[in-house]
């Protein structure tokens, strides 16, 4: 064993470390009486009390190595952590999903005669998941300016735009209008002409937005969501009231 090749180095940070074998530690051993400046670093780091090399550490060596312990057992949780990440990320990614699955269960499902609320559940889906829509006022920079759940009301200025999304666990026709006060008959989707398909989804923004001007928007208007299937029947409707801001 020599200081050049660094083997004695290695062997001086192996016997701190605790992990140095009976042969090695006679090696170093031998290697430290012969080297004066290996020789005050092993005798700082351990000494010898018999042939089995037992060794009695003093107290600061052995706060030290409890450290390192500690900082290697932080290092491997931080190793393990990229392991873990692609769940965050899915969850992370989930949760306005579950969210607004979640919303979308405050509906207003009116069932035809006969109907029973077992049958109306059996419909909403396994998932717990119902027929909804959420209202959304955009600026015309494109940003979020309010919501409304169903059932909730929306304040959008003039300038600002309408736009919709729905929820459906199945496959549905959809339309989502509204009349005002004198009967006149606003269609939000379609743009005109009766319910048209639309595919599952949770939270789907739909194909356009409504802008708010020419002075439609008021006063107040409820505006109703019907899901109906492809025979007629409802499936779920749910409201959403949008009033003007002065």
């Amino acid at each position: 064993m020599t200081c050049e090749s660094g083997e004695a180095k290695r062997a001086l940070q192996a016997l701190f470390q605790g992990e140095l074998d009976a042969e090695g530690h006679a090696r170093l051993r031998t290697h430290a009486k012969a080297c004066a400046a290996c020789g005050t670093a092993y005798e700082k780091l351990s000494r010898v009390e018999s042939a089995l090399e037992q060794r009695v550490l003093p107290v600061g060596r052995e706060r030290l190595l409890e450290a390192q312990v500690l900082s290697r057992v932080k290092g491997a949780e931080q190793a393990a952590a990229p392991a873990r990440a692609p769940f965050w990320s899915w969850w992370k990614l989930a949760l306005p999903v579950a969210a607004a699955a979640a919303v979308a269960v405050v509906v207003l499902p009116r069932a035809q005669p006969g109907t029973g609320e077992a049958e109306w559940q059996a419909r909403a889906g396994a998932g717990g998941q119902a027929f909804g829509v959420r209202a959304f006022c955009i600026t015309p920079e494109g940003k979020v300016a309010g919501e409304a759940l169903p059932g909730g009301a929306l304040a959008c200025p003039e300038g600002a735009a309408v736009q919709f999304s729905y929820t459906a666990p199945g496959q549905a026709r959809l339309s989502v209008a509204s009349r005002t006060p004198s009967g006149e008959l606003l269609q939000f989707f379609p743009r005109e002409g009766d319910a048209v398909p639309v595919a599952p989804g949770v939270d789907v923004p739909l194909a356009y937005s409504t802008p708010v001007q020419g002075g439609w928007l008021s006063q107040p208007l409820e505006v109703r969501a019907r899901f109906t299937d492809e025979r007629g029947t409802l499936l779920g409707e749910t409201q959403v009231t949008l009033t003007p801001v002065k």
